[in-house]
């Protein structure tokens, strides 16, 4: 056959080859397209959903139904991002703090490796070329198959054979040739083609790709290529990183497991960390040990975790002993916490004692609501941790309160005196500090022996406006004197029945200064920054290391608020430690909404003061030296007109004062009237009760001469300079 024979022979079945593929492909897609309207376009459930979108997106075109759209899709979106917002914000934080290093890392890596890239890459795709061109001439000469066959004939002097053969080799040299030369003349059409579509660079390093491909395979290293082996030096596998530096939840918690084992605390796991507006809070399970082996290295952890000082809390889970909360404070976590609003949302003195009261917030962004009927309470703190405000903040949640009065006693400094309008009673002096306590603890010893008489069920005083509770707010406890203590004692161990409570506020939590039966007889105990041993004296010893460490926080300074107002609370709802912050207070607009909230304000009722003098009257007759003898004299009150010297009721003065209003002289009977407008408590007073009650001050009745007449009243600034005198004495 000739050579043209033998080229069309080729090419014919080439062609068919390609013709055959192409109608494989085609009956292939008709099938898949056949499928595609029979069973998808055709089907009930696609017609279905048709006819479904076509009555929705008529039904949008009625303006009518776009708020309830609208409410759907805000439904939908907010259900989605529950589930999608942790990764998105993962990616995002990865986005903004990562990518940029990891591109730049890249571009370095690539810039130190391209220009070897690209000299490796020319090497071996002269090397494909060359061995795709000799293997191609190889095997269409058909050296390999022939050269040695007519060699040896020639040798065995076979010269017919070897002619036979030399003229076969010669056809199927031919024939190869053409073959070659018809896949060589394909591939440049095809080549030409693509360089036509992709450009002729691109198509240039596609082949030269294809080249360096078959030279790296059949030649691994390139000659003369010397170059060792590149060692990369990585850091340990659990070497810690700062906190800052983790932007995703796997991040975090991946440097708390790092820090914590470079502590030599054993772990079993590390729980999923949740990103917080102030940092991070990262669940941890023990293998072994006690969750103080956390507590106590948590100093260690801001400095590995470069935190803030006192940024590293730790909270052990009481229903799971092996689990841990550790929270990573990054900045304040009450930085958004505001003073209550001088003009409050609800009506003035709207709430009740018998609900849990707003006074501050958790780290955890939950609000903090204390409980305050029949609770008592103790703050301790240091100079400048905040305990004063924090007793004026839950006075000023008391004073809010419709079925609750508050007394303020403070033997050292102004105490609530910004809430003065609101309060019933104040006392600043010994001699006053001890009369109040004395009318808290005789209302405590009475009015459970009320409650029949009163129409209460049950066991306990029942709150009310006509009948409030009590909430005597004590600042500077260590500096009452002896008597005063000993009946703070005593109502502390009777008065939650009574709902007579005491809120005490010491510097110092020692025997010496607040007693030790103050920590086990208060319900509520707020520990702002504090020394380690009051921790131990309030809480407990073993306290500290389940996480109670206020300890760790640092008082206020000439130039710093630092952790003035934070604190540890123990209280119902509240047993877990967890930092805390109280509201602060603006003194103008506490002040404003004590005046709005004065003329609401309740009063201790009638019965219960009249049962109080009573019981004090009696306590005096039947004195008998004992375990509270030395305090019994202070309870001591006789009742009017019986002949015996009675101690000053204080209160009874203030209202008396008050009751003067700007005048600066009233007669008897219109002081009576208007005291009965006051308070019920003197609704039946007379004359001889209004002398009695002044007589401890060295008064008494004496002539007004108005509008003509003469009758018996008092002055007003006689009665003030004798309340100045008995306080100085």
């Amino acid at each position: 056959m000739s050579v043209r024979g033998v080229t069309r022979a080729a090419v014919a079945r080439v062609r068919a080859t390609l013709l055959g593929w192409l109608s494989s492909v085609g009956a292939v897609v008709d099938a898949v397209a056949a499928w595609w309207i029979e069973r998808v376009l055709c089907s009930p459930a696609y017609l279905t959903a048709s006819v479904s979108v076509q009555k929705t997106v008529g039904s949008i075109r009625d303006w009518r139904v776009w708020p309830v759209l609208a409410e759907w899709i805000r439904a939908v979106a907010r259900a989605v991002w529950r589930v999608v917002g942790p990764p998105v914000r993962d990616a995002v934080g990865w986005l903004r703090h990562r990518a940029p290093g990891v591109v730049w890392r890249g571009l370095c890596w690539l810039a130190r490796r391209v220009p070897r890239w690209i000299w490796r890459a020319t090497f071996y795709a002269f090397v494909g070329a060359w061995w795709v061109l000799s293997r191609t001439v190889r095997w269409a000469s058909g050296h390999a198959s022939y050269a040695g066959l007519v060699r040896q004939m020639d040798d065995d002097q076979r010269h017919g054979t070897a002619k036979r053969l030399r003229e076969e080799w010669a056809r199927m040299a031919a024939l190869r040739s053409v073959l070659v030369l018809i896949v060589a003349v394909v591939v440049a059409l095809v080549v030409t083609g693509v360089a036509n579509k992709i450009g002729t660079v691109t198509a240039a390093v596609i082949v030269s790709g294809v080249f360096a491909l078959v030279g790296r395979v059949i030649r691994s290293t390139p000659a003369g290529d010397d170059h060792g082996p590149e060692v990369i030096v990585h850091s340990g596998p659990d070497e810690p990183f700062p906190i800052a530096d983790a932007h995703t939840r796997a991040e975090a918690a991946d440097a708390v497991a790092r820090a914590l084992r470079t502590e030599g605390v054993d772990l079993r796991m590390v729980g999923e960390a949740v990103r917080q507006g102030w940092g991070w809070e990262v669940p941890v399970i023990l293998r072994r040990g006690t969750p103080s082996q956390v507590v106590d290295k948590l100093a260690a952890l801001e400095t590995t975790l470069d935190l803030p000082a006192g940024g590293a809390m730790a909270s052990p889970d009481r229903t799971r002993r092996a689990r841990v909360v550790i929270r990573l404070a990054e900045r304040d976590p009450f930085t958004g916490l505001s003073a209550a609003p001088s003009r409050p949302a609800l009506p003035l003195v709207s709430r009740s004692i018998t609900a849990r009261l707003h006074v501050g917030s958790v780290i955890t962004g939950e609000p903090l609501a204390l409980g305050l009927l029949g609770v008592h309470g103790v703050v301790i703190g240091d100079t400048g941790s905040g305990k004063s405000s924090t007793l004026c903040t839950l006075a000023d949640a008391v004073t809010d309160c419709a079925d609750a009065t508050v007394w303020d006693l403070d033997p050292a400094g102004t105490g609530l005196d910004v809430l003065a309008d609101s309060i019933e009673r104040s006392e600043r002096t010994r001699a006053g500090i001890e009369d109040a306590l004395a009318d808290a603890l005789a209302l405590a010893e009475v009015r459970p022996h009320l409650l029949r008489e009163m129409g209460m069920a049950g066991r306990e005083w029942v709150p009310s406006p006509e009948h409030p509770a009590v909430v005597v707010f004590v600042d500077e406890y260590p500096r009452l004197s002896n008597a005063a203590k000993e009946m703070a004692v005593d109502i502390l161990r009777i008065g939650r029945k009574a709902r007579v409570s005491l809120l005490l506020a010491s510097t110092e939590a020692t025997s010496d200064t607040l007693g030790d039966a103050i920590a086990d007889t208060t319900a509520l105990k707020i520990l702002h920054a504090c020394r380690h041993a009051d921790v131990r004296l309030v809480l407990g010893p073993s306290m500290l290391g389940e996480g109670w460490r206020p300890d760790r926080l640092n008082p206020a300074s000439a130039d710093s608020p630092e952790d003035a107002g934070c604190g540890y609370v123990y209280a119902p709802h509240y047993r877990d430690p967890v930092l805390s912050k109280f509201r602060p207070v603006s003194d103008e607009d506490t002040a404003e909404r004590a005046r709005q909230r004065a003329p609401h304000r309740p009063r201790v009722d009638a019965v219960s003061w009249e049962a109080a003098r009573k019981r004090r009257h009696s306590n005096e007759s039947g004195f008998t030296p004992g375990k509270s003898g030395r305090h019994r004299a202070a309870l001591a009150l006789p009742s009017p007109r019986s002949g015996e010297p009675a101690p000053l009721d204080r209160m009874a003065v203030a209202d008396v004062l008050a009751a003067f209003g700007d005048d600066e002289r009233v007669w008897t009977v219109d002081l009576l009237a208007r005291l009965a407008g006051r308070h019920e408590r003197y609704a039946e007073w007379t004359p001889e009760d209004l002398a009695d009650a002044l007589r401890p001050l060295g008064l008494s009745p004496a002539q007004i001469r108005q509008d003509g007449r003469n009758r018996q009243g008092y002055h007003r600034q006689a009665v003030s300079d004798a309340l100045s005198r008995s306080e100085r004495g």
